[in-house]
């Protein structure tokens, strides 16, 4: 169980558990251990404000879920609570005992082009996916990848287009990376999913975006990266991701995207306490699907 993503369970995490160079209190997020388990878990806490949490811990566990569907890699998650804290488990992508380590987009960036301003926050005019592509030359895909020979760039390209189906917008150059071992280089399956699905907006303006179909779709519209150069909408970047990443690559994640069973979330979204996501809340992410599965289609496939 522990590789696998399973249904809403939250996992109770000890004070105790903390790394003592991170202690509680000091840190929104820091590394646990987690019995039965040989790696560590980043434990990441939901932002608060007043007496309401935010939704990102909700948020990043259904991306996961839909990662799924899609037959993305993606990290495995855990809801989870440390005193009367909400937050999320990832489990670590980097098995320390075989020597890997995680290297970030970043510094993939510069060592390709050694000009590239990994030092810029918010839109970078040297992050473009050309440049991405460039920096993932060689390298393998995922452990435990499936799909066809379309190369680490190819899979990456269906990150991004997971981010536009789930309205993720927080694809920084830090936010995705290359695991290197003695065996070589290969993509790190995609993780960091908070900032998606809307978790900002409170539930009645879920509710009122559910109830209003031009008010919902001018929402989605407006959804755009905040990083790539040109600050291109997701749809748009997605788009030029799979072209550049070839034929098989696009023809597979469209196959992906056209036929993934997102209807399956709604069963996922019941084991969600109320408490947690408001009911509001699980319609508006149905929906908020469904539209960007329908508005991706329609330009993937040129209708």
């Amino acid at each position: 169980m522990r590789g696998e993503q399973t249904k809403w369970t939250t996992t109770t995490v000890s004070p105790e558990r903390w790394d003592e160079d991170e202690p509680l209190g000091t840190k929104e997020k820091t590394w646990v251990t987690l019995d039965g388990d040989d790696r560590r878990w980043l434990l990441k806490l939901a932002r608060q404000h007043g007496d309401v949490t935010r939704g990102e811990d909700w948020a990043e566990w259904v991306v996961a879920w839909v990662a799924h569907e899609l037959n993305i890699p993606c990290a495995v998650v855990r809801p989870a609570q440390i005193r009367s804290r909400r937050g999320i488990l990832s489990r670590n992508l980097v098995d320390v005992s075989a020597s890997e380590r995680l290297v970030h987009g970043n510094s993939l960036l510069e060592e390709s082009n050694p000009t590239y301003q990994s030092a810029i926050k918010r839109e970078n005019p040297g992050y473009t996916p050309q440049a991405v592509m460039d920096s993932l030359e060689g390298v393998a895909a995922p452990t435990g990848w499936n799909g066809p020979n379309i190369g680490a760039f190819g899979v990456w390209a269906g990150y991004v287009m997971l981010d536009a189906l789930v309205a993720g917008r927080d694809r920084h150059h830090e936010n995705w990376g290359v695991i290197t071992s003695r065996q070589g280089k290969r993509l790190a399956e995609t993780y960091d999913h908070g900032n998606a699905l809307g978790f900002q907006e409170p539930p009645d303006r879920h509710r009122i975006m559910c109830e209003n179909d031009q008010r919902r779709a001018s929402w989605l519209g407006k959804g755009k990266s905040h990083h790539f150069a040109g600050r291109p909408t997701l749809v748009a970047l997605a788009t030029e991701c799979l072209d550049i990443a070839g034929l098989s690559a696009r023809t597979w994640w469209v196959e992906q995207l056209r036929d993934a069973q997102l209807n399956r979330i709604e069963d996922i979204l019941g084991t969600v306490p109320e408490t947690v996501m408001s009911v509001d809340s699980r319609m508006f992410v149905l929906k908020l699907l469904a539209d960007n599965q329908r508005r991706l289609l329609d330009v993937l496939q040129g209708s």
